[in-house]
């Protein structure tokens, strides 16, 4: 009986297999010695390592372009169709928004096409040279932070647009003051900023779009003006300047897309090469570093959507840490169901009209061709087929549980007690209060607490210390951090406990990311970001 208690106690996890196992450690010991010089992006010969995945959110300023230009790249990677373009440019035309059809490759729902403005995450797979990414394209409208946080939750690194044309730049990169001082509206830009940084990205390439319509087009002097204004700013919310790539770009015309022959003398084109030198936008994208995955740590899967299938559960979402496998038994947090695992799918890229969860077709039409890796996929491994890892976005069927038990938020893991998270309401954090903050926060301020998802009301119930950004000794004269503050202000490091009006599933930030790391809203507002040091019982 005793030696049976060991075993429980133990509770091992799932195994890899010993020679898969090897494979992925090797892979993540090589991850953080990657070069992101743009110049050997694409020259990756090693035929002993798996294909790396990357979730990749698009972020940027309403009316940045974003769109249109993931719809660019999605062109020129041949996953969607030139016919299938001009059935849209036809369409489009006929609502008198012409310029919208790239966009409405992501942009499927009709209200988003009929305003022009993107309002939920658009998920698209797709396949490069080098990585298999995951595309999210986010909503650059105030009124939709909400669901550009969800998306940014998901992502490793971002591709963030800036507008190149007079007025646009300066909107999205307005600091939140008006000409009295006092708080005005932030523009996405710096918001979308700091909000990736405090949920996880660290890695920006800065597509500075609509280039072609700066006056004069392709200005040399603009480029650089814009690049320097974000760049400071990136490294200023703790982004480290080798891991940023600015890319002058028109995603409308796809000149800087990608090296497709058939634009190569636009004159665009010459224009701009006249003074740049560097990497096209696929080129940049391809310079990532690939993210250190956590295969070992025990099952985190955040699921994102719920369907019925049979008597089946089918649920969506992304395997945030461990390893998952079809006949695996797991429980649903917070509500503790147990289910069986009897089939897992990972997204992958695909041609024009196919399942989003298989592979692309070589030869679907729509752009030039990218150079194909000799890379592996998981699913050329015999061992690996019909599983999922860390960082995998998957689509799954769950026998043995209701369907109305699941819901966006809920968190898969395996069904050993010591294997899994923590339900609690109370926690501990750090937190970074925005600059620009129209009213101060005090104890028992009440917020709306965003994690990857979700969102809950909460209450901060204790300010436990506080000081100005960069440390107290580098602001405060050699202060340490202030015990028990009154008020939070704009612009300050703090301790906290927070109160949920429910249990959720945390963990600390550094056992688990994505499941440690949250943002404050109030009022519309965003007014901190943060990662959980402690889970309070």
């Amino acid at each position: 009986n005793e030696n049976n208690t060991d075993v429980e106690k133990q509770a091992p996890i799932p195994n890899i297999p010993p020679n898969i196992l090897a494979v992925l450690r090797s892979l993540n010991s090589n991850r953080g010695n990657n070069n992101s010089n743009h110049n050997n992006a694409t020259n990756n010969t090693n035929t002993n390592i798996i294909r790396s995945h990357l979730s990749l959110v698009i972020l940027g300023h309403v009316d940045a372009g974003k769109s249109t230009l993931t719809g660019r790249l999605l062109l020129a990677l041949r996953h969607v169709s030139a016919r299938l373009l001009q059935k849209y440019k036809k369409a489009s035309s006929a609502i008198g928004k012409s310029s919208f059809a790239l966009a409405w490759f992501t942009d499927e729902d009709e209200s988003e096409r009929e305003r022009g403005v993107t309002i939920d995450i658009a998920t698209k797979h797709v396949r490069t040279p080098k990585f298999d990414f995951t595309i999210l394209d986010a909503p650059g409208h105030k009124d939709f932070i909400p669901n550009m946080i969800s998306g940014t939750a998901s992502a490793d690194c971002g591709l963030l647009v800036v507008a190149a044309t007079t007025g646009e730049f300066e909107a999205g990169f307005a600091r939140g003051t008006d000409a009295s001082g006092t708080c005005a509206t932030v523009g996405q830009t710096r918001e979308h900023v700091v909000l990736s940084r405090g949920l996880g990205v660290t890695q920006f390439v800065v597509a500075v779009n609509k280039l072609d319509a700066a006056d004069p087009a392709w200005s040399k002097d603009r480029f650089e003006y814009i690049r320097s204004m974000v760049l400071d700013f990136l490294k200023a919310n703790g982004f480290k300047e080798k891991k940023i790539t600015f890319v002058p770009v028109s995603g409308l015309t796809g000149v800087n897309v990608s090296r497709d022959e058939a634009t190569e003398d636009q004159e665009g084109w010459k224009t701009l090469r006249k003074w740049y030198k560097g990497p096209t936008l696929l080129e940049a994208l391809d310079g990532f570093t690939p993210a250190k995955r956590e295969f070992e740590k025990p099952l985190r899967t955040i699921v994102t959507d719920v369907s019925s299938e049979g008597k089946n559960a089918t649920v969506r979402g992304r395997v945030v840490q461990g390893f998952v496998r079809a006949g695996d038994g797991i429980v649903v947090l917070p509500v503790g169901d147990e289910a069986t695992v009897v089939r897992v799918e990972r997204g992958k890229a695909v041609k024009e009209g196919a399942s989003p969860y298989s592979f692309a077709s070589p030869n679907n039409g729509g752009g030039s061709q990218p150079q194909q890796s000799t890379e592996k996929d998981l699913e050329d491994i015999p061992e690996l087929q019909d599983c999922a890892l860390a960082g995998d976005i998957v689509e799954m069927s769950l026998s043995g549980i209701d369907p109305a038990r699941l819901s966006p938020g809920c968190v898969l893991c395996h069904r050993h007690s010591s294997l899994r998270p923590r339900v609690r309401r109370k926690f501990e954090a750090r937190v970074l209060v925005m600059e620009r903050l129209a009213v101060p926060i005090i104890r028992g301020s009440q917020v709306l607490l965003h994690m990857h998802s979700i969102d809950v009301p909460a209450v901060l119930s204790r300010l436990v210390s506080s000081e100005k950004r960069g440390g107290g000794s580098a602001n405060n004269h050699g202060n340490k951090p202030r015990q028990n503050p009154r008020v939070l202000t704009g612009g300050v490091t703090a301790t906290v406990e927070i109160t949920l009006s429910e249990r959720l599933v945390i963990e600390e930030s550094n056992e688990c990311k994505a499941l440690g790391r949250f943002v404050l809203r109030r009022g519309g507002d965003t007014i901190a970001v943060g990662l959980i040091d402690k889970v309070l019982d």
